[in-house]
């Protein structure tokens, strides 16, 4: 009987030769004739084109052949996997598969292992800590730390405080949200900026509320 291990090598290289013929068959048939080639899978192009704004969307998914970045193994990456990475996790048009399975369970591992260690994420609790004041009318310690917040040196912080200021909507908030807003068109031209990015979130936070 052939062990776990010997079975999961057959089955790679069987998707290995597959996605190598279903390449090579490509190229001599027309786009949009689904089944001829083993392994293709057709695309919601309608979800596709809500969630991206780029140009160039996906017809149809087919195994691909990928290079682990971590154990340099020759992998597959198959169709059914990016439909379910592109439309259902709706991860960007752009991003690529990476690394093997067991690389990326070791990847996950160390990082779990540093998360664990106190304060190691003490970014993330931070956010989370902020976001939560969004949930309920804001007091005066509120106020005090999404005014610090605003002006810390993590863009994360500053954003997720502009959210807050937009799911209190009081007239004060409101008034921070507009100046905030137009800084697109005073300092926030340049892309990448600060001024930019603070814009486009106070935009979207008082788009929220109903106001353009």
């Amino acid at each position: 009987m052939k062990s776990n291990k010997q079975r999961r090598t057959e089955i790679k290289q069987l998707r290995l030769a597959r996605a190598q013929r279903a390449q090579t068959q490509l190229q001599s048939m027309p786009l949009g004739r689904d089944g001829h080639v083993l392994g293709l899978v057709m695309a919601d192009t309608q979800l596709l084109s809500g969630l991206n704004n780029s140009c160039v969307l996906p017809e149809f998914y087919l195994d691909k052949v990928f290079v682990c970045a971590d154990c340099a193994s020759e992998e597959v990456w198959t169709a059914k996997q990016q439909k379910w990475w592109y439309e259902t996790v709706q991860a960007p048009i752009d991003s690529r598969a990476k690394r093997c399975l067991e690389c990326r369970r070791a990847r996950r591992a160390r990082i779990n292992e540093a998360l664990a260690v106190p304060g190691a994420n003490r970014l993330a609790q931070e956010v989370e800590a902020l976001r939560a004041l969004g949930s309920k009318p804001p007091d005066a310690a509120a106020l005090e730390q999404i005014a610090h917040a605003l002006q810390s040196k993590w863009w994360g912080h500053r954003v997720v405080a502009i959210q807050v200021l937009g799911r209190w909507g009081g007239t004060e908030e409101i008034a921070q949200l507009r100046a905030l807003a137009a800084l697109r068109h005073m300092e926030g031209r340049r892309y990448g900026s600060w001024e930019r990015v603070a814009s486009d979130a106070a935009a979207a936070a008082l788009k929220s509320l109903g106001i353009e």
